[in-house]
């Protein structure tokens, strides 16, 4: 008997997937998830006991319908077969029909209010959930989001946080409802006739028992159906995003051979899905049609003693037709929670994932000047096998336009991070006019210190949106003077539709040195004293460079904000007041980098 159950175990299970594009999440017990979750739902729990008592009343109605038909068998069908007048039997009947019809209206009534409350819950509970969570995953630093495919965070954003629902308010509410329906149908049984209702619960421990043996293999299933999805999502938003590069390298035929395979992966899950309802529904129905034929036996002979009418035992018959129902709802909420527990485990995974937050009483950076300066500054990036930076000692005097160069990898785009608070240092202090930044607002530490960064990023809207960005509230001539500043102004008035122009998916329908510049007038429109930029001219030919780089002169020299530059371009160091070498920072004997030098 072990070795059978042991090859259908197998049989059961998802085949292995040998390369995972998306590893697993870690796993979690029906009462993790509820004890995580549950404090979003504790604002909620007056409006859920409500339906709760709505799914109540449902059974309620049914059970005196089932009883008004014992009483149209016993007094009006079985009398009218027997020969009595029927003019006599015209009164109970319509007090029966009148019956019927008002409960069948009240059961309405009671359903179509229910249903709107339980959609009321469960999407109060899911726009809630799916705000707080998509907040969670824009707050988290710019290093987790570089380790993380594009394509599984959106499927965790979208189809598995609908699970967290499902399980908190769709599971919990059908749990209780059926356990609800079914001990009042019972109690209905017990009190038509004790006997027979006691046989009719004998089939209740083998579905419980075949329940929770199939359980396992619907959370396997589930959970590589969620990742496999995942997986799908992260293959199809990373080609699509470089379809250009497929075609340039002709790497059609392989993207798509990896699309292919991950949608092959996703049918063998459900394959799996499909072997397991095979074999767990007709385990289902033999049981319940076992308890049914013993309730039939033993109804026989009830009727043969009179210990039941005709009527009480068709009432009862079908009164133990509706407790299956909330029998097997029960025997496949099990299931049901571990499928949906697999899709909560990746949203879990993304909450655990705490963004930097705040020190307590926490102050505002204020900046006068905008003197930088590194004390012994020790980063490292989580999970990373040594230090990004080490021993960084660094002054950058407030006001200078300032270059520092380095090889990549060397720590500039880390220097980037700590001055923005995306990544806090492990020894050290980073300040600003003497204010360490690990005891300021990152809010306030983000207003102080406008960002260029290395790839320029913009949205698909118009360029007077992208430039607005930093600020929402800016005028329209604050706008063109910060794109007049950056030398992006000729170029935005010659575009067809001028600051009205979609410059299209991550501004792909501009140039790169157009893109810079309007990301230049984004920082400056921004305001902030202190100004970043990460390798700014990666990708630009000489002429788009100098034109960068002398709307930059131009910004350092008349706006008075200190301005450090990320670069390993020597195009850059003409156009700076100084140059800071940055060494080898990965090895901790060596110093972090040298005294700033004038540049040449």
């Amino acid at each position: 008997m072990r070795r059978w159950w042991q090859r259908l175990a197998a049989w059961l299970r998802p085949e292995r997937d040998e390369a995972p594009f998306v590893a697993h999440a870690t796993g979690l017990t029906l009462a993790e998830v509820f004890r995580r979750f549950w404090p979003r739902m504790r604002p909620l729990r007056w409006w859920l006991l409500l339906s709760l008592c709505l799914l109540a009343i449902i059974p309620l109605i049914e059970i005196a319908e089932i009883l008004l038909f014992q009483r149209l068998v016993d007094d009006v069908l079985v009398p009218a077969a027997g020969g009595e007048p029927l003019a006599l039997l015209w009164a109970t009947l319509l007090v029966l029909a009148v019956g019927y019809v008002g409960l069948n209206l009240l059961s309405g009534l009671v359903s179509a209010f229910d249903d709107y409350l339980a959609t009321w819950i469960s999407q109060r509970f899911l726009v809630d959930l799916r705000r707080d969570v998509f907040a969670h995953v824009l707050a988290l630093p710019s290093h987790v989001h570089d380790h993380r495919r594009l394509g599984d965070v959106l499927s965790r954003l979208t189809t598995d946080i609908a699970t967290v629902e499902r399980f908190m308010v769709g599971h919990l509410t059908a749990g209780l409802g059926a356990v609800i329906r079914l001990v009042l149908l019972v109690g209905a049984l017990f009190w038509l006739q004790w006997e027979l209702a006691l046989a009719s619960l004998l089939a209740a421990p083998a579905l419980a028992l075949v329940s929770s043996r199939f359980a396992r293999f619907a959370k396997d299933v589930s959970r590589e159906r969620r990742r496999r999805g995942g997986s799908l999502a992260s293959v199809t938003e990373e080609s699509l995003a470089n379809a250009t590069l497929m075609q340039v390298y002709g790497a059609q035929d392989d993207a798509v051979a990896g699309y292919h395979r991950q949608n092959r992966a996703i049918a063998d899950a459900e394959l799996s899905g499909s072997k397991v309802r095979g074999v767990f529904l007709p385990l289902v129905d033999l049981i319940e049609l076992a308890g049914i034929l013993l309730v039939v036996g033993m109804g026989v002979w009830a009727l043969s003693t009179d210990r039941l009418t005709l009527g009480g035992l068709l009432a009862f018959m079908t009164l133990l037709v509706q407790c299956y129902r909330p029998v097997q709802e029960l025997s496949d909420l099990l299931p049901s929670l571990f499928s949906a527990t697999a899709g909560i485990e990746r949203v879990v995974e993304l909450l655990d994932q705490e963004p930097p937050g705040d020190v307590p009483d926490a102050r505002p950076l204020v900046v006068r000047g905008g003197e930088i300066r590194f004390e012994g500054v020790r980063a490292t990036y989580p999970g990373g096998p040594r230090p990004a930076l080490s021993g960084l000692d660094l002054l950058i005097p407030a006001g200078a336009a300032v270059a520092v160069t380095g090889a990549s990898g060397s720590g500039k785009s880390t220097l980037v991070r700590l001055l923005t608070r995306q990544l806090a240092p492990d020894r050290g202090r980073v300040l600003i006019d003497d204010q360490d930044l690990a005891e300021r607002t990152a809010c306030s530490v983000r207003d102080q210190v406008s960002v260029v960064m290395q790839e320029t990023l913009l949205l698909d809207a118009s360029v007077r949106a992208n430039i607005a960005l930093a600020r929402p509230d800016a005028t329209e001539a604050e706008v063109r003077t910060a794109a007049r500043t950056a030398d992006a102004d000729d170029f935005v008035t010659g575009l067809p539709e001028g600051y009205d122009t979609r410059v299209g998916q991550r501004g792909r329908l501009i140039s790169g040195g157009q893109r810079q510049r309007l990301a230049l007038a984004r920082a400056l429109l921004r305001g902030a004293p202190v100004m970043v930029l990460d390798e700014p001219t990666t990708g630009l030919d000489d002429a788009a460079a100098e034109r960068f780089l002398q709307a930059l002169l131009r910004v350092a020299d008349g706006t008075h904000r200190t301005v450090l530059v990320m670069t390993h371009d020597p195009r850059v160091l003409p156009y700076v007041d100084r140059v800071v070498a940055l060494g080898d920072l990965l090895a901790p004997s060596e110093p972090a980098g040298t005294a700033t030098e004038p540049a040449p």
